[in-house]
């Protein structure tokens, strides 16, 4: 008997009307309120009514790319105009002076700028099936893949002291980014849902252990975002599977009751990495170890956990909405980092030089700063001094730079990661999953952007991280292709590498 399952878009749908229901439900708590007005919920809901509208339409032509912006919109812009309304705070906005009217501006440019999103992803076609064919072959080396990620997070989090800027050159540190731990969850993610029929259980159970660990050190070191990103990277593996996902129905029932275990656990990871991290920015060493002494010491603090203590500034964190807003109303104040010749300093010190500067100059990311802080020219040997890294998300950084011609140019990004996307080829699963496993990840940077210089850095040990673990992902085919390939190991329902 067929197992009854739900669909991940139907999933969608339906907390989008909740979103868009408690949008209406708020409205009556708008009384003086600093940053959103009876308009603000007016556009608000047109953005729900969007997204329902996308989705409808992915769900007759299937398409990960929507089903990721949609995720998006619903949980970090639409959803954070209900606790903006409950709770009216964010640090982002008192950089600057803030209103109603800006919210609203902000609001109109994204429901447009997702027009152009949505109908560049709808115009490209894929030819066949995005479902890759898994049958017809075997793991061969599930051991070399624990192997990889044990030292992935060993070295991520236990190397303190051996690989710091003084031991070694910094034309070596920058080849650390290819064996941060996301980068070696994702491609381990893939291998054990590509080939989960030949692994057996104890090869799952260890890597569930590993990722467990990951994901506890990854918050202890100070990361608000080890949860949420495993869940991501586990998304962008089963869409690149599919082109969609299916939750069987007793899965979903089990997971809509343990939700407040899960919401305890954000919560919980939220308040030990942000207390870990203003520890660390107070001056002290923060490492693994250190990590765990003031985590186990965080009970002890004076806390008030009173929830309209406790909310309003992990609904402000989580609300990427905020980012994007305060740069396309202080468009102006920014121009002097938000520019594409601020972006080339950017690349050519942080991308093209790894072992010198040839500018000073910071990420985008963390030169922000330098404007609502009012510190005059940004300088990369400041940044290590005061670290800050601040979001603009693609609305804001693409209104930052082009303002109101960037609609087309976003057409134009949708267009091309689609085509890219479709146009994926190999005849190996592995790989084919992976690279459009990257292409997912790659994309949900843009969407969160912390600017295209850090996007970039981000991309290159990504793309080259699938030739460079090849080895270590090995397999090997067991059967012939299935009568119904194409040619020549194509595997039907995808395009091929």
């Amino acid at each position: 008997m067929r197992q009854r399952t739900v669909d991940f878009n139907s999933v969608l749908k339906g907390l989008n009307l909740l979103v868009a229901c408690g949008t209406l439900l708020v409205s009556r708590e708008l009384d003086a309120n600093p940053y959103v007005n009876s308009g603000t919920i007016v556009l608000a809901t047109l953005l729900c009514l969007q997204t329902h509208v996308a989705l409808t339409l992915e769900r007759r032509r299937r398409d990960p790319f929507i089903l990721l912006l949609a995720f998006s919109m619903i949980f970090y812009y639409s959803l954070r105009i209900i606790t903006l309304t409950l709770y009216p705070f964010s640090a982002v906005f008192e950089r600057f002076p803030y209103s109603p009217a800006d919210s609203n501006y902000a609001l109109f440019f994204i429901f447009v700028a997702n027009v152009f999103l949505y109908s560049g992803f709808y115009l490209v076609r894929s030819e066949t099936d995005l479902t890759v064919r898994l049958d017809g072959w075997k793991a061969t080396s599930p051991a070399r893949v624990v192997a990889l990620l044990i030292a992935a997070i060993a070295f991520g989090y236990l190397s303190e002291g051996f690989w710091t800027e003084e031991t070694i050159p910094r034309a070596l540190d920058f080849l650390a980014i290819f064996f941060t731990p996301e980068i070696i969850v994702l491609l381990v993610l893939a291998y054990l849902l590509v080939y989960r029929r030949s692994l057996g259980r104890g090869f799952a159970l260890t890597v569930a252990i590993l990722l467990a660990v990951e994901m506890t050190m990854h918050t202890l070191v100070g990361s608000r975002s080890a949860v949420v990103g495993f869940i991501y990277s586990c998304l962008f593996v089963g869409l690149a599977l599919r082109g969609s996902v299916a939750v069987k129905r007793k899965t979903l029932v089990l997971g809509v009751l343990l939700l407040p275990i899960l919401v305890a656990v954000l919560v919980a990871s939220f308040a030990i990495s942000t207390f870990n991290r203003v520890t660390k920015e107070s001056g002290s060493v923060l490492n693994l170890r250190s990590g765990f002494e003031l985590a186990s010491q965080l009970d002890q603090q004076p806390i008030d956990l009173s929830l309209d203590l406790v909310l309003p500034p992990i609904f402000a964190r989580a609300g990427f909405f905020d980012f994007s807003a305060e740069v396309i109303a202080h468009r102006a104040q920014y121009q002097s980092v938000i520019n594409p010749a601020a972006y080339a300093k950017s690349i050519i010190d942080n991308v093209l030089t790894p072992g010198f500067d040839v500018f000073d100059y910071p990420k985008i990311g963390n030169a922000l700063q330098f404007v609502y802080l009012g510190w005059g020219t940004p300088q990369k040997t400041q940044v290590t001094l005061y670290y800050q890294s601040d979001q603009l998300g693609v609305y804001g950084e693409f209104y930052g730079l082009f303002g109101w011609v960037s609609l087309p140019l976003l057409f134009v990004l949708a267009v091309i990661f689609k085509r890219v996307y479709v146009g994926l080829q190999s005849s190996n699963p592995y790989r084919l999953v992976a690279k459009r496993a990257v292409m997912l990840f790659i994309f949900k940077k843009l969407v969160d952007s912390f600017g295209i210089d850090w996007i970039i850095l981000d991309t290159l040990p990504l793309v080259s991280a699938i030739v460079l673990y090849s080895w270590f992902f090995s397999a090997k085919r067991i059967a012939a292709p299935p009568r119904n390939s194409p040619s020549g190991g194509e595997l039907p329902g995808y395009a091929t590498l």
